[in-house]
């Protein structure tokens, strides 16, 4: 939080002093001879590798609050090379032009607009750096897909950077999706912005998701609290904002996470109640039945479907469906003693099943109780 803080006054005084803006530069500046160099002994150098780290380890401390596991990170001072290197041969080539001591690349015959990939000082620009990672990434798993996901305000400058990949590795820029976000913001319009500084931390949002749930049950259960923050996000559409509403994230009532855990838990518990042990008979289904077997026969097409989109959301709205369509026949046929007790038992084995592996799709965790 506190390197937080840094960001926001440092984000500011670079906008706003000129002296300041300067000062930065020229920081920047010796950082990038401090990476390139491998300097570990300057005062500088010190207080670089020392704060860098405190960011590896505060992402992965929270990463690993929400059981997410990063298989590499890609420092930018293993990209920058590449990147400058690239760029001096694509500035040889043509794709590149010198401006004003600055190398960029000059979209607006593609109906974009200029770029500087490196600076008249030589430094290399996030865009040079996007270039390197793309190399890097391709070197090291051979991708058919990159998929990379930013917030709205970075489209433009994503698709200069891809226009200016395509004129020399097309195939690279060809299997790169990039998709976009808006902004996450409180119920009542409070922003969450990490450059203006009027936001909630990522494990500030956890902490309120918390209060949420002890309002409600007076319990804060770490698996409820995780399911509640991950699909409240996920339902959304990606694009726009997302309005978080914590009291509403938490509620086993409506569209939730825990919601869905909890319709999980609940067909567990029949089952157990039941002492099902898999068999199944051949019968003559009624309505709800197959209107509960219709939607759970769907189940691998929907998967596919937001795969193929890349919309989490659309696995979403199928859960939530079909644990509306199971309420629907539980309430409607008696399953433990009555003659077709085999036959439901097994859809709703089935419907069980389905919910858990949706939801680990979603990274959030099916448990058999509540």
């Amino acid at each position: 939080r506190w390197m937080s803080r840094a960001y926001v006054a440092g984000n500011k005084a670079y906008d706003e002093d000129g002296r300041a803006k300067q000062e930065i530069n020229d920081l920047n500046r010796r950082i990038y001879q401090i990476q390139a160099e491998k300097d570990k002994q300057s005062p500088l150098a010190q207080i670089y590798w020392t704060t860098r780290q405190w960011s590896y380890d505060a992402l992965n401390d929270f990463y690993s609050k929400l059981n997410i596991k990063f298989d590499r990170y890609y420092p930018e001072s293993q990209t920058a090379p590449i990147g400058i290197k690239t760029v001096n041969e694509q500035l040889v080539r043509g794709v590149f032009e010198r401006s004003d001591g600055a190398v960029v690349f000059k979209g607006e015959k593609y109906g974009l607009h200029t770029r500087v990939f490196i600076t008249d000082a030589g430094l290399p620009t996030y865009e040079a750096k996007e270039l390197g990672l793309a190399e890097l990434k391709q070197q090291d798993y051979g991708y058919d897909q990159s998929i990379i996901i930013t917030g709205n305000e970075q489209e433009q400058y994503m698709a200069v950077v891809l226009k200016a990949l395509e004129q020399f590795a097309p195939e690279l820029a060809q299997n790169t999706a990039h998709l976009t976000h808006g902004m996450v913001r409180l119920a009542g319009g409070k922003k969450m912005s990490s450059r203006a500084g009027n936001f909630l931390g990522a494990d500030e949002v956890l902490e309120v998701a918390s209060e949420a749930a002890i309002e409600v049950s007076s319990k804060a259960d770490q698996k409820v609290i995780l399911a509640a923050v991950k699909y409240s996000m996920l339902k959304q559409r990606l694009g726009g904002d997302i309005i978080f509403v914590p009291e509403e994230s938490v509620s086993i009532l409506g569209n939730s996470g825990p919601y869905l855990q909890y319709a999980h838990a609940r067909a567990r518990s029949i089952l157990s109640k039941a002492g099902y042990t898999g068999s199944k008979e051949t019968t003559k289904i009624d309505e709800m039945e197959r209107s509960l077997t219709l939607k759970l026969s769907r189940y691998s097409s929907v998967v596919n479907q937001a795969v193929d989109e890349l919309s989490p959301h659309i696995l979403c709205t199928y859960l939530y469906e079909t644990a509306q369509a199971f309420n629907r026949f539980y309430e409607s046929n008696r399953v433990i003693g009555d003659e077709k007790q085999s036959f439901r038992l097994a859809l709703v084995k089935t419907y069980a099943d389905r919910l858990k592996d949706g939801l680990g799709l979603l990274g959030i965790e099916a448990p058999e109780r509540l």
